[in-house]
C-alpha cells in the first residue's frame, strides 16, 4: 500500500512538473501552436515507446535470463553427475543383465549432434530398466547416498532445480531410495525387503538415465574437456574406459 501511494505521488509530482514547464514555455515564448505540435508528437510516440520497452526490451531480458537460469542449472546438474549420479548409475547398469542384449549405439564421442542424442534418448526410454539385485551393493549405494545425502538435500531445496520437472524426479527417487535403505535391515533384508528396494533402485535407474542424455549433451557443447571424462566413464558403453576416450580423443583433436 506504501509502495502504491508513493508511485501515485510521484507520477502527480512529474505530471504536476511537466504543466509548469509548459506554462513556463507559453510565458516566455507565447506561442501555444508551437506546444501542441510537439505535446501531440509526445503522445503519439507513447504507444510506440511502450512497445518497445514492455515487449521488445522485456523480451530480450527475458530470453537473456533464461539462458543465464539454464546455464545455472546444467552447472547444478552436471556437479550432481560428477558427485553422484555417475557412481549410481554406473554400478546400475552392470546389475542389468539386458543390457548387453539391447542394440543401440551408445559410442558417444565429439562427432555426435542433436539427432543422435534424440535417437539415444529414444532407445534409453524404451529400455526395460531391470537390475539383478544380486549384483546390487547396497552398501555401497547407501554409502555413496549418505555422503552426498547434503548435497542431494540443497539440490532439492534450489529453486532453480523446480523449474526442471525431470531432474526433480531424480533427485527425489534418490531422496527416497536413500531412506528406504535407512530404514532396512540391508545385512539382513528378506524377500519383501528385497522386493521393495528393488523397485526404488528401477525408478532411480530410469530417471538417472533418461536426464544423464540431456547432460552428456549438455557437456559436449559447455564443457568439452568434461564431456571426454564423461565419455570415459559411459555407463552404456562396456568396453573399456581407455578405447572409449581414445576414440572421443581422436575425434576431437
Amino acid at each position: 500500500m506504501k509502495k502504491h501511494s508513493q508511485t501515485l505521488l510521484l507520477g502527480t509530482a512529474l505530471i504536476g512538473l511537466s504543466v509548469v514547464l509548459h506554462a513556463i514555455h507559453y510565458a516566455i515564448f507565447r506561442d501555444i501552436h508551437h506546444i501542441m505540435i510537439f505535446l501531440v508528437a509526445d503522445i503519439a510516440f507513447i504507444p510506440l515507446e511502450v512497445f518497445f520497452v514492455s515487449v521488445v526490451l522485456e523480451r530480450i531480458i527475458e530470453k537473456r535470463d533464461e539462458r543465464s537460469i539454464t546455464k545455472k542449472l546444467n552447472m547444478l546438474i552436471g556437479l550432481f553427475y560428477q558427485e553422484v549420479g555417475n557412481h549410481i548409475l554406473m554400478h546400475l547398469t552392470s546389475a542389468d543383465d539386458d543390457l548387453k542384449s539391447d542394440q543401440f549405439d551408445a559410442t558417444i564421442d565429439f562427432n555426435w549432434d542433436e539427432s543422435k542424442y534424440e535417437q539415444l534418448a529414444k532407445h534409453i526410454m524404451a529400455h526395460k530398466y531391470h537390475v539383478n539385485m544380486s549384483h546390487i551393493d547396497l552398501f555401497k549405494i547407501d554409502e555413496k547416498l549418505t555422503l552426498q545425502k547434503s548435497l542431494i538435500v540443497n539440490l532439492i531445496s534450489n529453486p532453480a532445480i523446480h523449474e526442471h520437472g525431470a531432474f526433480s524426479e531424480v533427485l527425489m527417487s534418490l531422496f527416497h531410495l536413500a531412506d528406504e535403505l535407512k530404514h532396512r535391515p540391508i545385512e539382513a533384508l528378506d524377500a519383501f525387503d528385497l522386493d521393495h528396494l528393488k523397485v526404488d533402485i528401477e525408478r532411480v535407474y530410469k530417471s538417472l538415465s533418461e536426464e544423464w542424455v540431456s547432460y552428456m549433451s549438455h557437456l559436449q557443447v559447455d564443457y568439452p574437456y568434461l564431456f571426454l571424462t564423461a565419455v570415459k566413464n559411459n555407463p552404456f558403453d562396456m568396453r573399456s574406459g581407455k578405447i572409449k576416450e581414445r576414440e572421443a580423443l581422436s575425434t576431437y583433436l
